[in-house]
């Protein structure tokens, strides 16, 4: 697993703040689930709210 390590200084509060970034993480950038997932999500429940309506 590699971290990328990223400090600075806040200006406003004047302390350091220390960032660690999952390189792993950035494989994920160009894939597109939450859509399809979505989708998937809104047809079930279209079906469920169609079995109540008329039971």
């Amino acid at each position: 697993m590699k971290q990328k390590v990223v400090k600075y200084t806040s200006e406003l509060f004047g302390q350091e703040v220390t960032l660690i970034v999952d390189e792993s993480l950035n494989k994920l950038k160009g894939k597109v689930l939450a859509p399809k997932k979505l989708e998937a999500a809104n047809k079930a429940l279209k079906k469920l709210k169609n079995k109540g309506q008329f039971a």
